[in-house]
């Protein structure tokens, strides 16, 4: 059986541990694999013995400033024979190349000290975005970075706050087309997610270089292009159309709209009709309604399908498709927000 050393696994008690990202096993199919060690060392082979591991069992913990990191627990280590072990490339920010009196200071995980909003590192002329600002993230945070560090290095050279930052542009556009239709496919589907298909494991295990996963063809890749939800499109509630009716209420599939008194957000969430638990997620509440009021949406819940805005009987309630416009440095930017011109004088 493959097992791909992940960051970080759950064991069965709930505890959080993390496996070396640095190896990948082999292993028979038949052995007890517990998920939830860091590796530690690697034996052999040799004549007598084949390949070997050694895992110990680890404690997530955090520091004062939220960071993870692992504490062995003590117990026992778990040992594994394996066919073969396959070394992979690992990733950690490494900053040798940068002299320490440079004026770039470090933290103790070797991350460059940055401005989160600026990604001024504490050099005023070096930026730091990605990976290298923040640790392992993704493609589109690295994107993001660049934009931002992009106008901060273009604040910089004119002489101008960097804190001061040009707000992006958006717009919302009604998708409405008749009664029933709109201008997107609100259709939700109840499909799981496909499974990729894989080569097969005969094929893959003797030979490192064969491409494991194969893709989805047309026909798969469409259906699971089919079970996105619509999250460009906002449904958008006008107050003084609402007669509170409840045909919205009636319809969600998902309980996530509630008309009710209003009140304080945390006795409000436990008020709703799907009772809100993701504090992270601000709630949708409007106001203004005959009755005294307020309509409360659970945006955590909802599915985008614009049911509530069919069944509006006088349409306060509208789909509409949500377009941003991200800032961009230089003249490109400022062009959005002209200056007022000045008219001149005769002389």
């Amino acid at each position: 059986m493959p097992i791909f050393c992940d960051e970080t696994f759950t064991s069965g008690s709930g505890r959080s541990v993390m496996s070396s990202p640095e190896i990948i096993l082999w292993i028979d199919s038949a052995a007890s694999w517990p998920c939830a060690t860091a590796q530690m060392m690697f034996f052999g082979p040799n004549a007598a013995s084949p390949p070997k591991n050694t895992f110990g069992w680890v404690e997530a913990k955090h520091d004062e400033q939220g960071r993870r990191e692992l504490v062995p627990t003590g117990e026992p280590d778990v040992h594994f024979q394996c066919d073969d072990v396959l070394i992979a490339v690992g990733q950690q920010n490494a900053f040798p190349w940068i002299e320490r009196d440079a004026g770039v200071q470090f933290d103790d995980h070797g991350l460059p000290v940055v401005d989160k909003t600026t990604l001024q590192s504490t050099h005023p002329k070096v930026f730091f975005g990605g990976d290298s600002a923040f640790g392992p993230k993704n493609i589109i945070w690295a994107v993001a970075h660049g934009h931002d560090a992009a106008i901060s290095i273009d604040a910089l050279c004119r002489g101008e706050d960097l804190k001061k930052r040009p707000p992006p542009l958006f717009n919302l556009l009604s998708q409405k087309m008749g009664i029933h239709e709109w201008s997107y496919d609100n259709d939700v589907s109840n499909d799981a997610r496909f499974k990729v298909p894989l080569k097969d494991q005969v094929i893959a295990l003797k030979n490192i270089k064969v491409e494991v996963e194969l893709g989805f063809d047309a026909a798969q890749a469409f259906a699971e292009a089919q079970r996105c939800l619509n999250c460009d499109v906002q449904t958008v509630f006008v107050s003084k159309l609402c007669i509170e009716c409840d045909a919205c209420v009636d319809i969600c599939p998902m309980d996530c709209i509630t008309f009710t008194r209003d009140g304080d957000e945390q006795e409000l969430r436990r008020r709703l009709n799907a009772p809100s638990r993701n504090l992270t997620q601000d709630l949708y509440v409007a106001g203004g309604l005959k009755t005294g009021r307020v309509m409360a949406k659970d945006e955590d819940v909802c599915l985008h399908c614009g049911l509530c805005a069919e069944r509006c009987p006088t349409g306060a309630w509208d789909m509409q498709k949500f377009l941003l416009e991200m800032t961009d440095a230089g003249d490109g930017c400022r062009s959005h927000h002209p200056k007022k011109s000045i008219p001149l004088k005769a002389a």
